[in-house]
């Protein structure tokens, strides 16, 4: 016989060229009548070129085998190519198996539980205690051999679904028994028998239930009887624990290690008590103190279908005896039809994001199993009848008790048998466990064919049908849940699902936006180890995915989720708090708000968790509060305490607390810019007061009074600068500060505790103190940081100066930058009147009647200048809010400019705030209203971004990036949302920066030039 590739081609070849050539080489080797039965099976698939090749594949096998049985083996394997691409590959490594397949006595019938176990005995008995890698390799050859045969009988002789799923369950318990068995061996060598022996494997899932796939996890709880010790052998003693820990191990290691040969079964343990977080073997006593006291409603689902798979039944008989009650209730409570609820929505939102999956989509396997197990729990405690862990059996079962119609069971199993072999097919393809249907066409085309079908449209017409009864039953269950009880969150439903693959969690995390989906599924994995939180063992109910999905809309979800974990690690009882997260969605929004968008603030509230009864209480959402208030408040605080150093104690707390509120109220949309340095700066006077009042109570205790000659008491005041001075403090800014006290600073103290010293070394002392009080590290942090170099020679000066010393500077030899700084003089604490005394004897004269130098703009410009050049720090990674080109200097060195230049023949510019500044030049007329604006609206924008990048960095960072997440991540902060927030954001930005630096170099520059 001669195939060419014309005839091949017409045929529906895709390579007729290569087809031909493995033609030719099937027929040297087993004959031509065998080469022309596989061309003429080939011609019948939608995948003939696959076929010839799976072959050709396995041709060494097939050769020299009598034709009978090659003739046999030419009917089964046809089907079974097709359904499988896995299997050619087996026999391409394996060429004894055909031979031994079509030798097979059990091909068309049901292996025994207890066949499959002898033979796995058989297999391992006589290995040695240490030879693990002969278990491996045996236990492996024997499961891939079991494997063929079944492939075989499904998709060959169709065989019914429910023998094949008790013929891979019994395959599987063969294979954990004969693991335990010689795990038992070896360990039994080394370390003698345990005192009270006992120890059982229970199956769980589709293992318990005999519903095993081609491609199943099993899951397994390790349980032991009693804790004690080990008798001893060769390597000693063990406690009890840690040997059967140790056989836990083994048997683990036994299935799941992928060697040359493959593997047995991935082996899930996440259904034991604690789940991951659990221990791997618990005691029997351990075990039911677990269930009885911590339980839940999804625990008692998987106990229905808990069995002994291997090892000591009655060990597991005693423990489903004992928690009898607690799986099965005798009455019908509430609670578990809430919890079954719970339940059947996050089935739901699993389905929603697994539309083309036959177990977890709409409709699907899952679903079934939900049906009947909900109906178990809910009428199996007053009907022992019903207690039945295998699915089908157990819906037989609620029929004749009543609970389910005829029809309505029929329907359910036939759509059941339908998707579960739809399932074992897409399993079967490549050995990997998978239930999603195919989204290439080829690969549609191949499925179809296999389970019978003459394309894929006649069997997607089928699963649908049967989809559409599963979903009805399901639905109606229960009652419908109400559809804005459910979040509609398919993909954070995947990511939590803890059956998923890791990657495939993290995709879903990362195109749910958390960009760091590796650091976050890392989080996940450490809330499902926090005991009774929604999100124990992975948990995908409809409270978890309500907590997550907060999160996700947060402007970064990753550190939201990280700061989320560390809040509840640090509760004692988490559960009480997250009861009120879930029950508040207003609360939790604002908190996960919080921990999304700033990390400053973040801090401050995990060092305080208790403040979460405040955030629900609204107690933070108090948004402005006039300065008197904050200073009552203080004031009160402080009131609690006598001792002074409690009261300094109390301060940072204070300060805290109101920073949080004020940024909570911040990032929730509910104060301007404006607003926010108000409040800041409200904080920071009211602190300052205090702490001055302790400093010179202090001096006063020690040295007594500074009295003047007339015997009034010298004071001092404390002058704000800078940001402070003009009402626009920002997150982490340092308070700017000059200290001028009045009368003969050499005149002496009244004198107290510690003697008598001048006036200057009282105020020195004084300022000191309060420095140390502001600047000192507590527990709480420190309150601000002081910045006194404004102060008459700077760094060179003293610390604290007399009124006339101040004075005397100023009127001779004060330079420009002096002048320019001083406009921002207020009085922040102590005596005021003295700093009246001073704007009008020094400051107004200063700085608003001495005429402008003619060189000032330029002098400056150069100091702006030099400010951009060397601390800026702006290149192509970042730019620099504050200092770099078209910044908030720019701003404000153009407003003080135009006041010291008009301030002398218009006094409504007179202010030590920019913003107040800008409105009296325009309205003076000596700003343009173009101009004005520009300045204004650049400088809001400015000290936005300002005051974001401080909360998101804990401190006085100052520079922005320019590209990549953290530009995506600071623009979401801004509000700036579409498909690239952050290069909208950038542009943004340049445009402000641009058109402020514009009416800068137009102002500043351009009387130089002129």
């Amino acid at each position: 016989m001669t195939w060419t590739e014309e005839t091949l081609r017409a045929q529906g070849f895709e390579n007729p060229k290569r087809a031909a050539q493995e033609l030719s080489g099937l027929s040297a080797a087993l004959g031509a009548p065998a080469a022309e039965r596989i061309h003429e099976a080939a011609r019948r698939t939608p995948e003939p070129d696959e076929l010839i090749a799976a072959f050709d594949r396995s041709r060494e096998g097939l050769q020299g085998l009598p034709e009978p049985t090659l003739s046999r083996l030419l009917d089964w394997l046809p089907a079974v190519f097709l359904a499988s691409t896995f299997a050619p590959r087996l026999l391409a490594t394996r060429p004894g198996l055909p031979r031994w397949l079509a030798g097979s006595r059990t091909l068309t019938r049901e292996k025994s539980r207890e066949h499959y176990r002898r033979e796995a005995l058989a297999a391992t008995r006589h290995l040695a205690p240490t030879d693990t890698e002969g278990l491996q390799r045996r236990l492996r050859r024997y499961k891939y051999r079991e494997f063929l045969r079944l492939m075989v009988r499904d998709a060959t002789l169709r065989a019914p679904m429910a023998e094949l799923g008790r013929e891979q369950t019994a395959l599987a318990e063969a294979l954990i028994g004969a693991a335990l068995a010689w795990a038992e061996r070896s360990l039994q060598t080394k370390y003698g028998t345990p005192e009270t022996p006992g120890f059982c494997i229970l199956g769980m899932g589709k293992l318990g239930g005999e519903d095993l796939n081609f491609s199943s996890d099993v899951d397994l709880i390790y349980l032991y009887r009693a804790d004690g010790h080990t008798t001893g052998g060769t390597a000693g003693s063990l406690p009890t624990v840690q040997y059967y820990t140790r056989l836990g191990e083994a048997v683990t290691q036994a299935l799941t290690k992928v060697t040359a040969e493959g593997f047995c079964y991935r082996v899930d343990l996440n259904l034991r008590p604690q789940g991951r977080s659990g221990a791997m073997v618990l005691s029997l006593p351990a075990s039911l103190a677990y269930y009885e006291s911590f339980g839940r409603m999804w625990e008692r689902a998987a106990l229905i279908k808990a069995r002994a798979v291997a090892g000591d039944a009655t060990l597991a008989d005693e423990l489903l005896s004992e928690l009898g009650p607690f799986i099965w209730r005798r009455s019908l409570d509430l609670s578990a039809v809430d919890g079954l609820r719970d339940l059947k929505a996050q089935i739901d939102m699993r389905g929603k994001a697994s539309t083309d999956d036959v177990k977890l989509g709409p409709g699907g396997i899952r679903e079934v199993e939900f049906f009947v197990n909900a109906l178990q729990l809910l009428q199996g405690g007053k009907d022992p009848t019903l207690r039945e862990p295998r699915t089908m059996r157990a819906l037989r079962k609620l029929e004749r008790a009543g609970f389910v119609s005829g029809p309505d069971a029929d329907a359910l199993e036939e759509a059941y048998v339908f998707l579960r072999r739809v399932e074992n097919r897409l399993q079967m393809l490549e050995e990997r466990q998978t239930q999603a249907l195919p989204t290439g066409e080829r690969e549609r085309r191949r499925l179809a064919s296999s389970l019978g079908y003459p394309g894929w449209d006649t069997f997607r017409a089928e699963l649908e049908r049967h989809r559409r009864f599963v979903l009805e039953a399901f639905s109606t269950l229960l009652g419908q849940t109400a559809r804005g009880e459910i979040p509609d969150e398919p993909l954070l439903a995947l990511a939590l699902d803890p059956d998923l693959p890791l990657e495939a969690r993290r995709e879903a995390l990362g195109q749910r936006g958390f960009e760091d989906s590796e650091r976050a599924l890392a989080e996940l994995e450490r809330l499902a180890r926090v005991p009774h939180s929604p999100f124990m063992d992975g948990g995908s109910g409809v409270k978890a995915v309500r907590l997550l999905s907060e999160l996700a809309q947060t402007p970064d979800p990753t550190q939201a989720l990280l700061h989320f974990s560390d809040f509840l690690a640090r509760l004692h009882q988490p559960e009480g708090y997250l009861g009120l997260l879930t029950s508040m969605p207003r609360a939790s929004r604002r908190l996960f708000n919080l921990f999304g968008q700033s990390d400053y603030l973040s801090r401050i509230f995990l060092r305080h968790p208790e403040l979460l009864d405040a955030l629900v209480q609204a107690q933070l959402d108090e948004a402005m509060k006039s300065p008197e208030r904050i200073r009552q408040e203080l004031g009160a605080r402080l009131g609690r305490h006598a001792d002074a150093e409690d009261k300094h104690s109390a301060m940072p707390r204070f300060k805290n607390e109101e920073v949080l509120r004020i940024g909570l109220n911040d990032i929730g949309g509910d104060l301007s810019v404006q607003e926010v340095a108000r409040q800041l700066t409200a904080v920071a006077d009211a602190v300052l007061d205090e702490c001055l009042f302790l400093s010179l109570e202090e001096q006063r205790e020690r040295y007594g009074l500074p009295l003047g000659s007339s015997g009034q008491r010298e004071g001092l005041v404390v002058i704000a600068m800078g940001k402070l001075g003009g009402y626009e403090l920002g997150y982490h800014s340092d308070l700017d500060l000059i200290f001028v006290y009045s009368g003969n600073g050499q005149a002496e103290t009244s004198g107290g505790s510690r003697g008598v010293i001048t006036h200057h070394e009282y105020f020195a002392k004084t300022v000191q103190r309060l420095m140390t009080l502001l600047q000192v590290q507590l527990r709480e942090g420190h309150l601000y940081k002081i910045d006194a170099r404004l102060r008459p020679s700077g760094n060179q000066g003293a610390l604290v100066v007399s009124q006339d010393a101040f004075r005397e500077h100023h009127q001779k030899r004060a330079q420009l930058w002096e002048r320019q700084a001083l406009i921002k003089a207020r009085p922040a604490a102590g005596d005021a009147s003295r700093f009246r005394a001073l704007r009008d004897e020094v400051l107004t004269p200063l700085v608003y009647e001495r005429p402008l130098p003619l060189d000032a703009a330029a002098e400056i410009d150069r100091l702006r200048t030099r400010m951009e050049r060397e601390l800026a720090q702006e290149n192509a990674q970042q730019l620099n809010p504050k200092l770099g080109q078209g910044g908030l200097v720019d701003v404000e060195f153009t407003v003080q400019y135009l006041q010291l230049l008009h301030g002398r023949d218009a006094p409504r510019v007179r202010s030590t705030n920019t913003l107040m500044a800008l409105e009296g030049l325009q309205t003076e007329g000596r700003l343009s209203p173009e101009d004005a604006e520009v300045l204004r609206e650049g400088y809001l924008f400015l000290r936005r971004v300002e005051n974001r990048l401080r909360l998101i960095h804990a401190s006085s960072l100052a520079h922005m990036p320019t590209s990549g997440r953290p530009l995506a991540q600071l623009a979401r902060r801004l509000g700036v949302l579409g498909q690239d927030p952050g290069e909208t954001f950038l542009a943004r930005y340049r445009a402000c920066a641009a058109g402020v630096r514009d009416v800068y170099a137009r102002i500043l520059r351009a009387p130089r030039s002129a």
